[in-house]
């Protein structure tokens, strides 16, 4: 048999007994598998020895019993009345009893016997299911941040590899055109080489907002409000969206490379979605960090949405919002968007972080 059902548990056998006792109209009691009653209908016998139980049990005489007016003289703990085993999964988990003439109590205490086995199957049968569906949540969460974890480390070879070859590629290019130009007697053969290299500028502009977009390079060597300060100035520069932020006095603050990564991902979103489709003015976001938590806010004053219609909302929406909050989840955080018709957009993040040394100023 499965440990985790070696044994009734108490509360749940007398909640059997008290439906049991309700429905026959008749005392009922339940020992364990060393005769103690740990339920019954008259609770001062809870906690004594059924010594008839008790007897059948420690011989390993598993089968139905009858405590006469005999019995009840000179035993301890027992009363007149018929007793039935408690089978499960071919172990005897108890008795149960109900007092009574024998003969008349006998089908009660087995139709009772039947009730508490389907009780305890149904039990078990349900506690399979709630296991099963938490080690498969265990696994998605498994296999989700191990996907992210390679997006990300991708994501910053990939960046990388722009900011360092791409970049001084065309930084090179851009240099030696602009030196041809300057050797070139020809105007109209100038012209052409200063249009090629006005070309290579944008296209160098082009990858350097790539590879910040992909994995910025403060965000490894500065970190969190560093990265999200930068992206925030070129994100007012390209939309045209004024951004205020407060981040509480945490300038210098590093947290854990999930945490922050996290956090970064989930301003990027939230910024994206503003641009596409909240047609919001200002945008406010900010951080702050209290007693072992980071609490980071971002709302804006654009059109607004319902809530309840999130799911069927443009794909790219219900799908970024779902991102952020699986995310947010993996880091045993919380996720709320508020959001009304032409009142804005509100995300709110609580993340758990290791204890900080120094006293965090309140938000």
């Amino acid at each position: 048999m499965k440990e985790e059902y070696r044994g009734l548990d108490a509360r749940f056998a007398q909640s059997l007994v008290d439906i049991v006792a309700s429905e026959l109209k008749k005392n009922v009691n339940i020992t364990d598998y060393h005769g103690v009653i740990i339920a019954s209908f008259s609770k001062e016998r809870i906690s004594q020895v059924h010594e008839a139980a008790a007897k059948f049990l420690k011989a390993g005489k598993i089968r139905e019993f009858s405590v006469s007016a005999e019995d009840e003289q000179n035993m301890r703990g027992v009363r007149r009345g018929f007793n039935v085993p408690i089978m499960f999964e071919n172990r005897c988990m108890g008795v149960i009893g109900v007092t009574g003439d024998p003969e008349t109590a006998a089908p009660y205490a087995r139709l009772a016997a039947r009730f508490v086995e389907a009780a305890l199957e149904s039990n078990a049968h349900q506690e399979q299911l709630v296991r099963a569906l938490n080690e498969k949540k265990e696994l998605q969460s498994i296999l989700l941040n191990k996907t992210i974890s390679i997006q990300e480390e991708e994501r910053k070879k990939i960046s990388r590899e722009l900011h360092d070859e791409t970049s001084q590629a065309l930084t090179s290019i851009i240099v030696g055109l602009r030196v041809l130009a300057e050797k070139i007697q020809s105007p109209l053969e100038r012209e052409s080489i200063l249009k090629m290299r006005e070309l290579a500028v944008e296209t160098l502009e082009a990858v350097h907002n790539l590879a910040v977009e992909l994995r910025p390079v403060l965000l490894d060597d500065l970190g969190l409000v560093a990265a999200v300060q930068r992206y925030t100035e070129n994100y007012m520069r390209q939309y045209g969206i004024e951004i205020d932020i407060n981040f509480a006095n945490l300038k210098r603050e590093r947290f854990l490379p999930e945490v922050e990564i996290t956090l970064y991902r989930l301003v990027q979103e939230a910024l994206t979605n503003i641009a596409k489709h909240a047609n919001a003015s200002n945008v406010g976001i900010t951080l702050c960090k209290q007693r072992a938590k980071l609490f980071l806010t971002i709302n804006d004053n654009g059109v607004g949405f319902n809530t309840n219609n999130l799911s069927h909302a443009d794909g790219n929406i219900g799908l970024g919002v779902y991102g952020m909050r699986e995310r947010i989840a993996l880091l045993n955080g919380k996720f709320d968007i508020k959001s009304d018709i032409g009142k804005g957009t509100t995300i709110e993040v609580e993340i758990p972080v290791a204890k900080a040394r120094k006293k965090q100023k309140v938000c």
